[in-house]
């Protein structure tokens, strides 16, 4: 399934609560106790935009830099933190 930052790109539903993951927030700089969401059914995890409120991002432990999207799908705004963090990882490990 394409991302359509509506819909959960693992299974398909759009059923999602706000989660708290300490994990995560350790990972990623940019996740914080307010901009992450649970796929009720299968548990994917993904940020949210802080424009338009829709899905950002999916976000998970093995995900690098190749796999973190920075422009939203629905409203086309940049999330800086999640662009600043993807360009570290590219000028860091090269074009992974």
């Amino acid at each position: 399934m394409n991302f359509d930052g509506n819909h959960c790109v693992e299974c398909g539903r759009d059923e999602f609560q706000l989660v708290n993951d300490s994990i995560l927030k350790r990972k990623y700089p940019f996740v914080r106790e307010d901009n992450l969401k649970l796929c009720i059914n299968c548990g994917a995890k993904y940020i949210i935009c802080d424009n338009c409120g829709n899905l950002f991002t999916r976000v998970h432990l093995s995900h690098e830099v190749p796999g973190v999207i920075d422009i939203c799908m629905t409203c086309n705004a940049t999330n800086n933190k999640v662009s600043q963090w993807v360009k570290f990882g590219i000028e860091s490990f090269g074009n992974l």
